[in-house]
């Protein structure tokens, strides 16, 4: 059992179990309208009639309840001791198990950041309150340094992750004796698991990857894959491009890209990753669209044909030789509910 199907599960048990606590206070607070001096809490009485069959005594006789019978000697027949009856737990409602699941899988507002960082250069504690500024749920940055001489041996991605309160990822590119190089997810969101494909490489080439991360958002894995694709050589970033969209090409969750591609849009770089996913800034865009230090739209933000941007901007960094990318995505909720009928 996965880690989302656990969580699911949990969830649903526990509102359940929440149905009938309440449906339980709901039963006893009936009796709140009752006239004063009644018992709420007294089950209904129920008429009963019992036969005594006992002989009685020599002396004064008696009923089954041990009192003496009324005038005439007639013995009125015994009552039983009114005794108190089981409390009965109503039971849930029919299919409480997908009502729950449905209630739990509500669309979510995600907000996704793309950063080429320029190793935080220009002051680390700027580049995080740059994000921070963003209000962002989901954050893929590139050229983040862990451990590296050059940037003071700052593990980056830990600062951004305890700086902005969220969880993070990395993933190295390039190690350089203790130091790294490469690219970071952070999310508010549970990081269920991450990974890296290396991208194919060639002499001159600097070594690149794939960054993917499983996020759990509205009780559903969301894929989201974070890259920096070659800048110099046009046949091998093209080639990274492909091979992004063959991984892309077999992903059946929901799935977010983003990055800084050093291509536009309509080279053989990024065309093969748009036939698989949705460019956000054509149908969300507005204002400045320039992301690269040449004014160019080089940084992505697209995703499954299932998540819907609402909004996307470009925002110039005061640090980075590249501007800030967000998008406004809506996550539909999750179908996976339970669809069996509770026996019994």
């Amino acid at each position: 059992m996965t880690r989302r199907e656990q969580l699911v599960r949990a969830a649903l048990l526990l509102l359940v179990l929440g149905v009938v606590v309440a449906l339980v206070v709901v039963d006893r607070r009936r009796g709140d309208d009752l006239p004063e001096g009644v018992d709420p809490a007294a089950p209904t009485p129920r008429p009963t009639f019992t036969v005594d069959t006992r002989e009685p005594s020599a002396g004064a006789t008696t009923d089954a309840g041990g009192r003496t019978p009324g005038r005439g000697g007639t013995r009125k027949p015994g009552r039983t001791p009114r005794t108190e009856a089981p409390e009965e737990v109503p039971t849930p409602p029919p299919d409480i198990e997908a009502i729950a699941c449905r209630k739990l899988q509500e669309s979510v507002d995600v907000r996704v950041v793309s950063f080429n960082t320029h190793r935080s250069f220009g002051g680390i504690a700027t580049v995080a309150q740059e994000i921070r500024s963003l209000e962002p749920d989901v954050v893929l940055l590139q050229e983040v340094d862990r451990f590296h001489g050059r940037t003071g041996g700052i593990d980056q991605v830990a600062y951004f992750a305890d700086a902005l309160g969220m969880q993070g990822t990395f993933s190295p590119n390039v190690v350089q004796g203790s130091g790294q190089y490469g690219t970071a997810i952070l999310s508010r969101f549970d990081i269920l698991d991450s990974g890296r494909f290396p991208l194919p490489n060639a002499a001159g080439g600097e070594p690149r990857g794939l960054q993917w991360a499983g996020l759990e958002i509205g009780g559903q894995e969301v894929r989201v894959y974070n890259t920096h694709l070659q800048n110099k050589l046009v046949g091998l970033r093209e080639s990274q491009g492909r091979y992004v969209a063959g991984i892309l090409a077999g992903e059946e969750a929901p799935t977010i890209l983003g990055g800084d591609m050093n291509a536009t849009a309509n080279t053989p770089t990024v065309g093969p990753l748009l036939a698989h996913l949705v460019d956000a800034w054509p149908l969300a865009g507005s204002g400045p669209e320039g992301t690269g230090p040449n004014g160019s739209r080089i940084d992505f933000v697209m995703a499954s044909p299932t998540l819907t941007p609402q909004r996307a901007q470009v925002l110039r960094s005061s640090v980075s030789d590249h501007a800030r990318v967000f998008v406004d995505y809506v996550v539909p909720a999750s179908t996976d509910c339970p669809t069996r009928t509770r026996k019994g």
